[in-house]
C-alpha cells in the first residue's frame, strides 16, 4: 500500500510519500517541502490572505499530482496553527477540496503534538523509554511526553516563529527592547506546561521541526537537505543549551543578510531564527533540559503512522479486542464535569452492544464505535451547566475540550452525537450539524440514533439492562433486553419514546422487549 501525508504548516507546505512496510511503519519514496508563508500576517491578523490562500492551494495541487504519480492508495492532508486561528479556515477548506480534490482536516494544537510525539518515539527516540520532544512551529510549539510510543502529557503553546517574528522583530536587526518583550513573551507561555510538568521523569529530549533542525546544523556542522532529511555525520545531532544561549545571543546581533550567510540557515529561516531559538532556549530552561536530540522525523511522519494504525484497524472485525485507550482522556473530561459515571459507563455499554449487533449490515465503521463510546461517556456533562438543554450544553463543551487523540473532525462528531441524544432530530438549521461534510452528518445520524436508543435503555439510571442483543429481519429490528422480573417497565416506555431517529436511519420498525434474565 502505498499513501501520502500534505502537512500544510504557517511557513511550509511539505509532502511525504511513502509504501507500508510489514511492521506498519512505511519506506519514504518521496519527501517534497515548499515555503508558502501562509501564516505570515495570518498569525496576527488572524485571517488567510487571498493571495496567502492562492499560492497555498497551487502548492497543495502539485503535491497532489506528485503523489499520484507514485500510485497512492490515500492521499491525507492536514493543517495547522496558521489554519487553525484563521476566522476564514472553513472557506479554506472549502476552496481546497473545490480545487484540488483534496480533504483537507484541521489539527487541534493537541492532536498535533500527539501526532509529533508518535513520529519522535517512533523514528527517534530509544526503544521502550519515556521521551520529551519539542516542536517549534510557525504558529504553535508542541511538547510532547511519551512512554512507549503512547503520550503521557500533551501542549500546544500559542507561540510559534513566525508569529513572534512578525509581533517582535520590526527590521532586519531586533532592538533590546523588542528582544527583552519577546523573550518575557516566551517565559509566560511556558509557565503552565512548566507547572504541570513539575515532578515528571523523563530519560531523553528530542526537538523536531525546521528550526531546530537548523540549529543543529549550525552547531555541529551536519547537513540537512530541503526537506530536513540528514545528508553527512554519523550519530546523534545534538543541542546544548549553553550553545544554543551563546547561538541566540550571536543571532540577535546580526543583521538579516549576515543571518542569511550563516551555513546552515537558508534565506527563509534567516528571518524566524532569532524567535524560533529564544522559544527553543525558554523551553529548555523552564523545563530543565540541559541537552537534546535533533530528530528530523515530525508530524507528517506522525501522520502516516497514525493513520497506517487505522486502515490496520478497519480491515479487522468492528469489535475491538480491547478498551481504546483514547476513552481514558475521555473519562478524564467526564470527571473534570462532574458526570454520572455509573450511568455513562451503562449507556455507553449498551451502545457498542447495539453497535456491534447492527455493523456489519449497516456498514458501520470500527473507528465509529470508539467515537459512540466517547459521546456516549460524555453526552449528560451539560447538567453540570443547566439542566434545561443539558444536550445543547454537552455538545458545546464536548467541543471546547481536549480529546486526546481524537481529529477536529471526530470531536465533531463526538459532540453532535452527544447533542442529539434527546429532543430534536439533526436538521440543517441547526449551525453546529451543518457544519458537518456528508460523511460527518452520516456518522451523526447512525451513531446519535444508537445513543438515544441506549440512552432510553437507562432511563431509571439503575442499569437494570444486564445484556441485550438485536435480530434483525426485514424492515423489522427486534431488541431483546435480559433484565430482572418487572425491572424494565421504564425503560421499554422510554425506547417508545426515543425510537424515531433509529426507525429514520436504519429504515426498520423498533421492536423492544424484555426477558427475564437466569
Amino acid at each position: 500500500m502505498k499513501l501520502a501525508a500534505i502537512d500544510i504548516g504557517s511557513n511550509s507546505i511539505k509532502l511525504i510519500v511513502a509504501e507500508k512496510s510489514k511492521d506498519n511503519s512505511f519506506a519514504v519514496l518521496e519527501r517534497v517541502k515548499e515555503v508558502v508563508r501562509l501564516g505570515h500576517d495570518t498569525l496576527r491578523d488572524g485571517h488567510l490572505a487571498p493571495a496567502a490562500i492562492e499560492r497555498a492551494i497551487n502548492t497543495i495541487n502539485r503535491m497532489r499530482l506528485a503523489a499520484e504519480t507514485h500510485g497512492v492508495e490515500h492521499v491525507f492532508a492536514i493543517a495547522t496553527a496558521s489554519v487553525r486561528e484563521a476566522d476564514n479556515a472553513a472557506e479554506f477548506v472549502e476552496a481546497v477540496k473545490a480545487q484540488t480534490g483534496v480533504q483537507l482536516e484541521v489539527l487541534s494544537g493537541i492532536e498535533e503534538a500527539r501526532l509529533i510525539g508518535l513520529a519522535a518515539a517512533h523514528g527517534c527516540a530509544e526503544q521502550a523509554t519515556a521521551m520529551l520532544n519539542i516542536d517549534i512551529g510557525g504558529g504553535s510549539t508542541e511538547l510532547s511526553l511519551m512512554e512507549n510510543g503512547g503520550a503521557v502529557e500533551l501542549f500546544s503553546v500559542k507561540l510559534g516563529a513566525v508569529g513572534l517574528t512578525d509581533r517582535f522583530v520590526s527590521g532586519n536587526t531586533i532592538k533590546p527592547k523588542e528582544l527583552r518583550a519577546l523573550q518575557a513573551e516566551v517565559r509566560a507561555a511556558f509557565e503552565r506546561p512548566a507547572r504541570e510538568l513539575r515532578g515528571r521523569k523523563w530519560k531523553q529530549t528530542t526537538g523536531t521541526s525546521g528550526t531546530i533542525i537548523s540549529i543543529g546544523e549550525v552547531l555541529t556542522g551536519s547537513t540537512f537537505d530541503a526537506n530536513n532529511v540528514r545528508l553527512n555525520g554519523r550519530g546523534d545531532v545534538t543541542i546544548g543549551s549553553d550553545e544554543l544561549e551563546e547561538f541566540n545571543s550571536r543571532m540577535a546581533r546580526m543583521t538579516l543578510v549576515e543571518r542569511r550567510n550563516v551555513p546552515g540557515i537558508s534565506a527563509q529561516r534567516a528571518e524566524i531564527i532569532i524567535a524560533g531559538g529564544q522559544i527553543l532556549e525558554g523551553a529548555m530552561r523552564v523545563l530543565d533540559v540541559d541537552s537534546l536530540k535533533v530528530c528530523d522525523w515530525a508530524l507528517r511522519e506522525g501522520v502516516l503512522l497514525d493513520r497506517l494504525r487505522e486502515l490496520e484497524a478497519e480491515a479487522r472485525p468492528p469489535v475491538p479486542d480491547k478498551v481504546d485507550p483514547r476513552l481514558e482522556s475521555v473519562r478524564a473530561i467526564g470527571e473534570k464535569y462532574d458526570y454520572e459515571e455509573d450511568h455513562a459507563s451503562c449507556v455507553a455499554a449498551l451502545a457498542e452492544n447495539i453497535f456491534d449487533d447492527l455493523a456489519s449490515a449497516h456498514q458501520l465503521k470500527r473507528h465509529y464505535r470508539t467515537l459512540l463510546a466517547a459521546a456516549a461517556l460524555l453526552h449528560d456533562i451539560g447538567y453540570i451547566v443547566a439542566h434545561e438543554s443539558h444536550h445543547k450544553h454537552s455538545l458545546y463543551l464536548i467541543k471546547n475540550s481536549e480529546l486526546t487523540g481524537f481529529s477536529e473532525s471526530d470531536r465533531d462528531v463526538i459532540a453532535n452525537v452527544a447533542r442529539y441524544h434527546r429532543r430534536a432530530l439533526p436538521k440543517e438549521r441547526h449551525p453546529e450539524f451543518a457544519a458537518l461534510n456528508q460523511t460527518q452528518r452520516d456518522a451523526v445520524w447512525k451513531l446519535g440514533a444508537i445513543l438515544r436508543v441506549a440512552d432510553a435503555l437507562d432511563r431509571s439510571h439503575l442499569g437494570h439492562v444486564k445484556k441485550l442483543r438485536c435480530l434483525s429481519g426485514g424492515k423489522t429490528i427486534e431488541m431483546v433486553l435480559e433484565c430482572g422480573a418487572g425491572e424494565c417497565e421504564k425503560e421499554l416506555w422510554a425506547v417508545e419514546q426515543k425510537s424515531d431517529m433509529f426507525e429514520q436511519i436504519f429504515d426498520c420498525k423498533l421492536i423492544c422487549r424484555a426477558e427475564v434474565g437466569t
